[in-house]
Order: structure tokens, then sequence, then C-alpha cells
């Protein structure tokens, strides 16, 4: 009898202490510190700078192979998504420190910020798309126009008139038409060759920014951007926002004066 009572105590042990192992490994799952939630956030930041770099590196840089295009496209994609998961990520850590407190917090964040978060959401489906990029004409409701830079929240329409900050919100409600798949109106495409008299300057894609940056004809609301032909040494291509179409040719002429060699180079 007593033999019994002690195998009974000893199953009756080994469940209770199944138990507690079984909540403290909840605890520890459920018990998220700030320093692991700030160890998240740095990994996301890590991850999300080496992304950057990398999309940069596709973006700017011409490799071989047949697969070129659509790994880069598919690099976009991941890339353009990886914001939107590592957000929803960081929310549910910072939720998961404090389920209660914390959830009440980013529940006030989405109800007031709702609208803008929708947009943001919104233009991470226009981005990842693709359909639209900077450069295109659109026409959507009664504006028509280039895109001249497309933000998180808003894209900007440059149109006659001026500039239009168009949310995703108001593009995806109303609708939109691509009047043309490439780029057009203002933007160009510009070869670039230093002469001889610029073997001084060590660093062409800095000195042309600076350059861009004194000259009248350059929109701003679209930075030039300056990129380096890998097959040609010395050759540059520069895209450039033009605020009116009749600058380009004044535009070359200045660029000729700055010491470059200068042609419109193929979209």
């Amino acid at each position: 009898m007593e033999n019994k009572d002690t195998t009974e105590s000893s199953v009756v042990l080994e469940q209770t202490d199944k138990v507690e192992h079984s909540e403290g490994i909840m605890d520890q799952l459920i018990n998220i510190s700030w320093g692991e939630f700030f160890l998240v956030a740095l990994g996301l930041a890590v991850l999300y700078f080496i992304l950057f770099e990398i999309q940069q590196l596709t973006k700017h840089s011409s490799f071989s192979g047949r697969y070129q295009n659509r790994f880069r496209e598919l690099f976009r994609q991941i890339f353009v998504v990886f914001e939107l998961i590592a957000i929803v990520t960081l929310a549910g850590v910072f939720i998961w420190i404090n389920p209660l407190l914390h959830g009440l917090i980013i529940g006030f964040i989405v109800v007031g910020s709702w609208t803008y978060l929708r947009s943001y959401i919104n233009g991470r489906w226009v981005n990842f798309d693709n359909a639209i990029t900077e450069g295109i004409e659109l026409r959507t409701a009664d504006l028509q126009g280039v895109v001249s830079k497309m933000d998180r929240v808003k894209l900007h329409l440059q149109t006659s008139e001026g500039v239009h900050h168009l949310s995703y919100n108001q593009l995806v409600k109303n609708g939109y038409t691509i009047v043309s798949g490439e780029e057009i109106g203002g933007f160009y495409h510009l070869e670039l060759t230093p002469k001889e008299n610029l073997n001084n300057v060590s660093n062409h894609k800095v000195h042309l920014l600076d350059l861009f940056a004194t000259a009248p004809y350059v929109d701003w609301h679209h930075k030039p951007e300056i990129f380096q032909d890998d097959n040609q040494e010395n050759q540059l291509e520069a895209k450039v926002l033009i605020k009116e179409e009749s600058h380009l040719h004044e535009l070359i002429a200045l660029i000729k004066e700055w010491g470059y060699n200068c042609k419109l180079g193929a979209i």
C-alpha cells in the first residue's frame, strides 16, 4: 500500500514538473525584453541596409547573364515587400513585450493614422507591380502628367500646371491609365565623356551633381542620377528631368561648357 502511494506521488510530481517546465517555456516565449526588441530592430535595420545596397548595385550595374533583368525585377520586389514585413514584425515584437498596453498603443496609432497607413500599403503594392515608375506619363481623374517622384505615401505628378502630390489612395480609388510605357516628357538620358582638360577631376559623379545643382534648366523634383558605364571607363550616363523640353539644347550646350562631350542616349 505504501509503495502504491509512493508511485502515485512520483507520477504526480513528474506531471507537476512537466507542467511547470512547459509554463516556464511559455513565459520565456511571451516575456520579450526591451533588449530583445532592440536586437530585433537592429537586425532588421542591418538586413534592410544590405538589401538596399544590393538593390542599388543591381540597378546601377551591368552584369552578364540571360536572367539579368529577371533577377533585377525579382530582387526589386523582395526589397519592396521587405519594408512592410519589417514594420509588421517590429510592431508584433513591440506588442509582445506588454500585450495589453502596447496592443492599445499600436491600435490607437493604426486608427489615428489609418489614411496614411492605407496609402502606404497601397503604395507598396503599386511599387511591387512596377507598372508605374518615375518617368511614365500617367492619366488619372482630371490630371495627366509625368511621374517625377514616388514617395512612400504619395507620388509627384508633373503637369503643365505644376506638380501635383497624389496619394496612392486617390490613385487606387480613381484608377489610372498609363499613356506611354516608356519614359517621356521632361526625362532625358545623356551620355557624357570628360574632355582632356578634366583629367584632374577624381570623381566625375560628384562633380557633375554639383554642376547640375547650378543648372537653371534641371527640375530638382527628381534628383539627377549619374551612372558609370561598366563597359567604357570614361563614359558616364545621366538621367535628368528638364523643366521644359525646349531647354534640352541649352542644357547640352551648358554641359559642353563644363568640359564634357554630351549627346542624347537611348532610353
